[in-house]
């Protein structure tokens, strides 16, 4: 598998980020001209330009000869993937997969903007503990006074087999990351392909876990919504200030930003590693993770939860359990979960799949009597996000889980708090 560090280019001179304000500038040029050409001849032909034809019509181009030709080939083949994508999702709407109003033709770049440095095998060049940025004949031609770019090597990388390098210009070219791709074997662990780890994300609680051994934690999420509270609170007061001098961002809106999501990235990252580290320990073979599609889009939860709802991605926590899941080789699930939190685990309620064309209503054995505490038509009382968790094992059908239901109750979830 591969995996990606990444780090912001720091120690480089004034003049050295302006020059990598430029190639991004050129890159982002060579992007417009792959994507024209694909666009004008998906207009007058009605049928998609392949790589190829598009290569060598570009190529002539001078925005592509101001660039090492690894990087101009690069950047014409995620244009060539960008058109694939969305043909795709053409063929999935048709099928009824997909909306038609989401699946949208790739748009240009704007003028002034920028685009990625993507570095293949070919272009990678390290040498004495530095990254090196060639530039190109022509470059060099328009701005003699400019070299090539030495960016310091991480040590902890040295002997990796890299597969790409992307430098990408962040905040408008204010500041760069450097991101690394490289080869890493999976690791070999020991684990029981009867046993599983439910997953429900929410809010309060990030992510409710429960397992097929009846263990179950709880990671906190209200540190998240705190981050993200305060960004919110500065960040409009900082554009009350702008606007009234006809701004509409600042570099100080740009830092808090930046800083805001360092935060729930690094946030995320430990969340995912304290679900995976109790997956390690434990043995557990399989990885179940609750999903609804679209379940950001139209939500009606308040205005105030729809802000807080929003601005957590979500997604990002289920992409890093996947990863981790490949690197160790437990298996991964999403699995949808319609009506887990209402129906009752214990007492082994119908999951139906929610259809919005569907008017039955469905009815359930036991009920929330209060936030974050579920009640079964027994009387028993357990935690209602881990009853969700449950089901949504269950629903899964991926282990059987009339065991942990014969003993009719659970130890209580252990709090974990991220810091």
């Amino acid at each position: 598998m591969y995996l990606t560090q990444s780090n912001q280019i720091r120690g480089l001179s004034k003049e050295q980020f302006q020059q990598l304000r430029e190639m991004c500038h050129y890159a982002k040029n060579l992007y417009n001209v792959g994507l024209y050409n694909i666009r004008q001849h998906y207009f007058a032909e009605k049928t998609f330009l392949e790589y190829e034809s598009n290569y060598h019509a570009a190529k002539t181009n001078e925005n592509y000869k101001r660039l090492q030709a690894g990087i101009s080939q690069q950047i014409l083949k995620v244009v060539d993937r960008s058109f694939k994508s969305f043909f795709n999702l053409i063929k999935k709407a048709k099928k009824g997969d997909y909306r038609f109003q989401d699946s949208k033709m790739p748009k240009y770049l704007k003028k002034a903007g920028l685009f990625n440095l993507i570095f293949s095998t070919n272009a990678i060049a390290i040498k004495d503990g530095f990254f090196r940025v060639a530039v190109s004949n022509a470059y060099k031609k328009i701005h003699p006074e400019y070299q090539d770019i030495l960016i310091p090597f991480p040590a902890r990388l040295e002997g990796k087999k890299l597969k790409e390098v992307r430098i990408i210009p962040r905040n408008n070219g204010q500041f760069f990351h450097i991101q690394y791709v490289y080869e890493q074997p999976s690791e070999t662990v020991e684990l029981d392909r009867d046993k599983a780890l439910s997953v429900d994300i929410g809010l309060n609680n990030l992510a409710s876990c429960v397992d097929t051994d009846g263990a179950s934690f709880l990671v906190d999420g209200k540190k998240l919504k705190s981050i993200n509270r305060l960004y919110n609170k500065e960040k409009a007061r900082l554009q009350s200030v702008a606007m009234k001098q006809g701004m509409k961002y600042t570099k100080r809106i740009d830092a808090i930003t930046l800083k805001r999501n360092n935060q729930v990235n690094d946030y995320i990252k430990k969340c995912a590693r304290i679900i995976m580290n109790h997956c390690l320990e434990n043995k557990i073979g399989h990885l179940v993770i609750g999903y609804n599609e679209d379940f950001k889009r139209n939500i009606n939860m308040g205005k105030k939860n729809n802000q807080q709802f929003t601005q957590i991605p979500f997604g990002n926590l289920r992409k890093q359990l996947s990863n981790l899941c490949e690197h160790y080789g437990i298996s991964y699930k999403e699995q949808e979960e319609s009506y887990t939190s209402k129906a009752s685990f214990f007492d082994n309620d119908v999951l139906p799949k929610w259809n919005p064309t569907d008017e039955t209503k469905h009815s359930f054995s036991g009920k929330r009597i209060k936030r974050g505490l579920y009640r079964t038509s027994a009387g028993y009382e357990l935690n209602a996000d881990i009853n969700g968790a449950l089901n949504i094992l269950r629903k899964s059908n991926l282990l059987d889980c009339t065991i942990l239901q014969a003993r009719g109750r659970l130890a209580r979830p252990l709090r974990i708090r991220v810091i």
